[in-house]
């Protein structure tokens, strides 16, 4: 008989974005490890899974599942997964990024990859697959993880999730039974292994993701070659965004925080683009910089504040179609409908955990936002009163444009790395809004502090979601089998 909840053990779990993705797909999350208490406490709340940590217990932590779920608030390194009494389906999980992206890595200097503390904690991922021996396995990190120290980090990992036998036996000569299992196991065949594009899938955010996507080696040679092949080009393209119109016609902003298609929203659209229309007829005859006089003259002049002409102008769409539109606002009305936001403008939500509450500002900075247009960033207040010194990151006061996906979501960073609104008279971003762009259904609750960092280190729920969905006729099949 065909199981009708699949199950998954989470790692380096955070608020649990890749689980609240496959929780919305139907499957039950068995196990959760995450080391920092608040998100531990967000993602318990969210799953109803009972908190352990080592408060309670001794170490190492041996979680053993009797029917719930459990959130295991503590370093992974000190976890058991020998006495966790179920063999998941999926085990998933992204570890520590910060080694390896390239968005925080200083000018110059090679990003730490493997040899970083962070970037070694790789191998408590590989671990819990040798003692869980899951079907399948999710891995997901930063793109640059697959350029860090010279391609080094990347092939490494790459080989060791494919010859776990070979890195068992290697980790047992250098370290002894006591953390890896003494049993022959087996390895992973490569399903997915690329980079993803989250608006290609319907997540309104400039984000990029490296997935890897494993089979268990006995079960992918019963499936046969043929069949192997077969699902790594479904795979490629799903994630890809092949079969869609998401990859011509993103999901903007502008739709998810007013909970409507473009077609919903031209009135709404020519009020928000007129409120910038004196700062624009300001930069005709006296610029205060280059960026505003190239932005007029490339940008501001070509719009007509008709919201389909701006649409296609600002997404750069070659050979738009009406019909083609058309249709990809059915796909952009069912993501929303999907994920709770239909005729649900996220300013009027009233969030039990206060996510909402717009963030008080200094007048420099709301001075200084309505300096800035649509799309454009900290570059347009110079030659201003509003002038920010010493910077020269585009992510920096960016605005969002409402026609466009939103930028990524910053987890850390000070003045300036917040997010901000489309509209003129809004500066930062509040939680809930970060949280949607992040595609967290409004019924998320976040628990405690640094809820902005909860929210930027997650896995998008909605990418979540998606792979869920795209594993699920496979652990169907094979637990048929």
């Amino acid at each position: 008989m065909v199981k009708e909840e699949y199950t998954v053990v989470s790692l380096f779990s955070g608020a649990g974005g890749f689980d609240w993705g496959f929780h919305r797909a139907g499957y039950k999350t068995l196990l959760a490890c995450e080391i920092l208490k608040n998100p531990a406490k967000t993602l318990a709340k969210n799953l109803g899974l009972d908190m352990l940590s080592v408060e309670e217990t001794e170490l190492p932590i041996s979680p053993t599942v009797n029917g719930g779920g459990l959130m295991v608030n503590e370093d992974i390194q000190n976890v058991d997964f020998s006495q966790l009494g179920h063999q998941p389906d999926i085990v998933i999980g992204g570890p520590p990024c910060q080694d390896f992206s390239m968005a925080i890595s200083k000018k110059d200097e090679e990003r730490p990859g493997l040899n970083g503390g962070r970037g070694k904690l790789y191998v408590e991922f590989v671990r819990a697959l040798m003692f869980l021996q899951p079907k399948m396995f999710v891995f997901e990190n930063v793109p640059g993880l697959m350029s860090a120290n010279s391609r080094t980090a990347y092939d490494v990992i790459k080989s060791d999730l494919e010859h776990l036998e070979a890195k068992r036996l290697e980790s047992i000569k250098e370290h002894g039974t006591e953390r890896f299992p003494d049993v022959e196991i087996e390895g992973y065949d490569l399903l997915f292994s690329d980079i993803v594009n989250a608006p290609d899938l319907g997540i309104s955010q400039t984000r990029r993701r490296l997935i890897i996507i494993g089979l268990r080696k006995d079960l992918a040679q019963a499936l046969g070659q043929p069949s192997l092949e077969t699902l790594s080009q479904k795979f490629k393209d799903t994630l890809n965004g092949e079969g869609s119109l998401l990859r011509r016609y993103p999901l903007t902003v502008f739709e998810i925080f007013e909970g409507k298609t473009l077609t919903e929203l031209e009135e709404k659209y020519k009020q928000v683009m007129a409120a910038y229309k004196d700062l624009a007829d300001s930069y005709i005859d006296s610029p205060p910089n280059d960026a505003a006089a190239v932005w007029h003259r490339e940008v501001w002049s070509k719009l007509t504040r008709e919201i389909k002409h701006d649409y296609q102008l600002v997404n750069q769409i070659e050979n738009f179609s009406d019909e083609e539109f058309a249709k990809a606002m059915e796909e952009h009305a069912e993501i929303l409908k999907d994920l709770e936001w239909h005729q649900k403008p996220v300013y009027e939500l009233k969030s039990v955990d206060k996510t909402n509450a717009q963030p008080r500002l200094s007048r420099n900075v709301t001075e200084r936002m309505r300096n800035i247009p649509p799309g454009q960033n900290y570059e347009f207040a110079d030659g201003t009163d509003w002038e920010v010194e010493g910077k020269n990151i585009s992510f920096i006061y960016r605005r969002s444009d409402p026609l466009k996906p939103a930028w990524t979501v910053m987890a850390y960073g000070g003045g300036g790395t917040y997010g901000y609104h489309y509209e003129r008279d809004r500066a930062q971003l509040t939680l809930r809004e970060r949280a949607r762009i992040q595609t967290f259904t409004d019924d998320f609750h976040f628990c405690g502090p640094h809820v902005r960092a909860q929210i930027g280190e997650a896995v998008p729920p909605l990418l979540g979601q998606r792979i869920a969905k795209l594993l699920k006729p496979i652990i169907s099949k094979l637990s048929k089998d």
